[in-house]
């Protein structure tokens, strides 16, 4: 696999909520054949959750792409009360790229064995318990059950060291930050945390499985996992917990390789630029610390369902200079990936991978390629 799939080992810098609105004089995507060019053509576009009309994510679509979003809203979480599917998908449908955003679970025990630890839904508590799976054991479960059956690995590619330090180094965060937390608000009312241990995971694989439709397919998928353990007393015994997230899974999927070969340019361009917005993280956010009041008042069964109104209320209130995305080290991308910084037309900023020698911009239209197959006419953006 080339380096640049690496890249679903991190999540993607922010573009500053890049929407490039400045014209130059040139023809548009729809007046070019695409097939004249060497490079690739791209849109910048964001995308929508259509419950809220809330702003989920920033990108590059490729020429003859579409894409969209679903959302579910009823995920058990105070930290993640929505999971978004996105999903592109090729201009003959036979190639696609899912991207799903975070969720977390728990995996919790007693020291003693009178409690141990069991799968299920607590929707007093609003929280999901799952024995911890790391990254490989999650993808495992996305082709064995979510996506599709019989799910089998193909290939793997081993995580580089320095990635993997990364991650451990990001786990510690996330433990230090939960154990913290809970001394500081629990500690006046006896309930404290010790820390055990953390660890990060990242699993990079290509599998064939089974379709919901029957037919065979093959999957590049890619999947992070952050986990932290700690034991905490509570009514005589010592609980065992272990939170755990998965920050992000994507996959790129096709029937065969031909066809993942086809379109894996476009692949990594949605790739490359894809941004979280913080809107949508906001709205999360909001959300989740509604739901956590109504279950401190044992209203749990009481919470209602996310509206567009609601949501909107909640962005009345938001300060985008202010509050930062929840999503953990989005400086990653730029850490193991070779790219290069473009201001656009209207001065915002795109990264864009340095295997592409040129970048044109024709309003919110992009061509990246070799200079001598640009489009006549669009403005050439120079790197930073």
């Amino acid at each position: 696999m080339k380096k640049v799939f690496l890249f679903w080992l991190m999540l993607p810098l922010l573009l500053g909520g890049c929407a490039p609105q400045a014209s130059v004089s040139g023809p548009d995507i729809g007046d070019l054949d695409p097939s004249e060019y060497s490079g690739v053509f791209a849109q910048y576009r964001t995308l929508t959750d259509p419950i809220t009309g809330v702003p989920v994510l920033d990108a590059l679509l490729p020429y003859g792409w579409t894409a969209q979003v679903e959302s579910d809203w009823s995920f058990v979480s105070t930290t993640n009360p929505c999971v978004a599917n996105l999903l592109f998908t090729s201009p003959d449908e036979k190639a696609t790229v899912l991207i799903q955003t975070s969720q977390d679970f728990l995996q919790s025990s007693d020291t003693s064995g009178l409690f141990p630890h069991r799968d299920y839904i607590d929707m007093e508590t609003y929280i999901v318990h799952l024995a911890y799976k790391n990254a490989g054991q999650v993808l495992d479960l996305c082709f064995n059950g979510v996506l599709g059956t019989g799910g089998t690995v193909v290939s793997e590619t081993q995580i580089p060291s320095e990635v993997q330090s990364l991650l451990d180094q990001t786990a510690q965060t996330y433990l230090s930050t939960l154990v913290n937390g809970i001394n500081q608000v629990g500690g006046g009312y006896g309930v404290t945390a010790q820390p055990l241990g953390s660890e990060g995971t990242a699993a990079l694989r290509r599998y064939r499985y089974t379709g919901s439709d029957g037919n065979s397919y093959l999957a590049d998928a890619m999947a992070l996992c952050v986990a932290a353990e700690y034991v905490s007393p509570s009514y005589g015994n010592n609980f065992v917990n272990i939170p755990w997230t998965v920050p992000m899974i994507m996959v790129y999927i096709a029937q065969d390789e031909a066809t993942l070969e086809k379109y894996r340019a476009q692949y990594e361009m949605i790739n490359e630029s894809f941004a979280l917005r913080n809107e949508f993280n906001y709205v999360k956010h909001v959300y989740g610390s509604y739901i956590r009041n109504m279950v401190m008042q044992q209203q749990a069964s009481s919470i209602a369902a996310m509206t567009e109104a609601q949501a909107q209320s909640y962005m009345n209130d938001y300060d985008s200079s202010s509050y930062t995305t929840d999503d953990w080290a989005n400086d990653w991308s730029d850490y193991i990936y070779d790219r290069n910084e473009y201001t656009t037309t209207d001065g915002n900023i795109i990264k864009v991978s340095t295997e592409y020698d040129c970048v044109y911009q024709n309003g919110d239209e992009f061509y990246f390629g070799s200079q001598g197959s640009a489009p006549f006419g669009w403005k050439q953006l120079t790197p930073n």
